[in-house]
């Protein structure tokens, strides 16, 4: 029962409410004069005891009927006239304010209303400039062919109540308008309300999302997107003719669907990681297709965040480089072959400049010793017989012929130091560069400074051979072409790195002229450094000097 009691005050709110005014007053007149034509008899005699007075107030009974129920009558009229008031201004209101643009229009199409938020649409600053422009100029040639199709179906008596229009502004300016139509009540007759909704920005980020996903579509890159725990979402049309799956095969996959095994789990746990600190990952992956075989991509991966800042997807662009490293490995294999092959040679160098030292010094020294003293034994005995007068004159002759053979001897002996620095094997390369830059001094008239900020340098045979010949190539560069009057040698350790610079005062080279950089003693000192891994820089300019620079690792013994 206390449920049916709390059902009817709920209804019957709804109930009056629903009823039209004009039928709610016939009602409740109805309902009045019912309740007064039987219980009215009854109330005056309750009120009234008198037989007289109570005859008079029956003779009047039927006025004060009209007189209540007509004030009655009167107060619900003129609320509902309040409300109704009311109500209308409060639509108005909301037309007015509204962020969408409204118009109001008669039924045969003149528009006597529209909003600020309408004339914005169109730049115009009152109704009448809207109104007093041609349809023609409002609309682009295709909308507006498509309004006069909408004018004639309405003639038919058919109506579009929803449809997109592209119009021109003012300041011709082309916006897409949504518009939606429908009928209401204005001022008591009948209109239209149309609403326009500029959805311009819409339209043009509508129109870069489809230009987007027909660049990712047709992509020749492999591109994924996968959620933060790897799972694919999409692929492009190229992973799947990149790795052989099919959409359905990846979709919902893992993408450890795609590994070949090789990375290790640490290398691919700081991957992840990496990526899921919002940073971007670079790197190259060797991945396996669905046949089997293996191929290489370069893989770019970067994380896709909401307005919150939180990761929701990863994006992967993936470029196959299968060929590229095929070619790099095929290259290397090719340059390792090359070193070896040039190492090979420089020690077949190196051995038939020992052996030509090793002749110089067994066959032409050794002869040259015993003709200085087969000489020297041949003018003792002139000496001793003095039978010719022009004795002296022969005298000086074996001076001479002596000193000539001093001098092949010391010319020997530097032959075949420069072919063979014996002074590098025993004294290393410190005490040989300073030697031969003490010759290369007196022989060229050119002052040389060697420094040194190594006490106690330690190298391998092949280092020191190494600097020793490019120490001789650029000093011979420098005699030759410089035209320098200061050398300076500088050898230095930085960071676990054999530094030596050959500066010079001279006249310097254009280095963009390629004779002088692909001459064959640079070629040389260029072979030399890339056997030991280290880097060969030289700096010049026109009237600067020349510096060579070179840099290789530093072995000790």
């Amino acid at each position: 029962m206390q449920l049916n009691t709390e059902c009817m005050k709920t209804l019957r709110p709804d109930f009056l409410k629903n009823i039209k005014f004009e039928y709610k007053i016939t009602l409740i007149y109805l309902v009045f004069g019912i309740l007064w034509i039987l219980f009215s008899d009854y109330i005056l005699e309750f009120l009234v005891p008198d037989d007289s007075l109570l005859t008079k107030f029956q003779t009047f009974k039927g006025t004060f009927f009209i007189i209540a129920t007509s004030g009655f009558l009167y107060l619900l009229v003129r609320k509902h006239m309040q409300s109704l008031i009311l109500s209308e201004l409060n639509f108005h209101r909301s037309i007015s304010e509204s962020p969408m643009g409204i118009r109001i229009v008669t039924l045969e199409g003149k528009t006597i209303y529209a909003n600020k938020a309408f004339l914005d649409i169109y730049e115009f600053n009152d109704l009448e400039e809207f109104t007093s422009t041609p349809s023609i100029n409002r609309y682009t040639p295709e909308s507006y062919i498509q309004h006069q199709e909408r004018q004639l179906k309405r003639k038919n008596g058919k109506e579009e109540f929803e449809y997109e229009i592209r119009i021109v502004c003012k300041n011709e300016k082309i916006r897409h308008v949504k518009v939606s139509r429908k009928e209401i009540l204005w001022n008591g007759t009948k209109h239209f309300q149309v609403i326009h909704i500029d959805v311009t920005d819409q339209r043009k980020a509508e129109e870069q999302l489809r230009k987007l996903s027909i660049a990712v579509e047709q992509s020749p890159d492999a591109i994924c997107i996968t959620d933060p725990d790897g799972t694919i979402e999409y692929i492009n049309p190229r992973t799947i003719q990149l790795t052989g799956f099919s959409t359905e095969e990846l979709i919902n996959q893992n993408t450890r669907i795609f590994s070949s095994g090789e990375k290790t789990k640490a290398e691919y746990a700081h991957m992840w990681q990496i990526i899921k600190s919002g940073k971007i990952w670079s790197g190259e992956l060797h991945n396996k297709k669905k046949n089997g075989e293996l191929y290489w991509e370069s893989t770019t991966i970067s994380p896709i965040l909401n307005s919150a800042g939180q990761i929701t997807h990863f994006l992967a662009i993936k470029e196959d480089i299968t060929d590229r490293k095929l070619a790099e490995m095929a290259l290397n294999k090719s340059e390792e072959q090359l070193r070896k092959f040039a190492s090979n040679l420089q020690n077949v160098r190196e051995e038939e400049k020992v052996a030509l030292a090793r002749e110089i010094h067994d066959d032409l020294g050794q002869t040259l010793v015993a003709l200085k003293i087969d000489m020297g034994l041949l003018k003792n005995k002139v000496i001793k017989s003095k039978t010719s007068g022009g004795s002296e004159d022969i005298l000086v002759k074996f001076d001479h012929i002596l000193t000539l053979i001093d001098t092949t001897i010391k010319t020997a002996r530097r032959i075949m130091n420069g072919l063979r620095p014996e002074l590098l094997e025993m004294n290393g390369f410190v005490a040989t560069a300073t030697s031969y830059l003490r010759e290369f001094e007196d022989r060229n008239q050119i002052r040389s400074e060697f420094s040194s900020e190594i006490s106690n340098i330690e190298m391998d045979s092949q280092q020191s051979l190494a600097f020793f010949r490019i120490f001789q190539e650029a000093l011979n560069n420098i005699a030759k072409h410089s035209k320098a009057t200061l050398v300076k040698i500088q050898l230095r350790n930085e960071s676990m790195k054999l530094v030596l610079e050959i500066s010079d005062n001279g006249i310097g080279f254009d280095k963009n002229i390629c004779g002088r950089q692909d001459s064959y003693g640079m070629i040389g000192m260029k072979e030399r450094v890339v056997l030991l891994e280290g880097e060969l820089d030289i700096i010049s300019e026109v009237g600067q000097g020349t510096c060579v620079r070179v840099e290789i690792p530093y072995i000790r013994k």
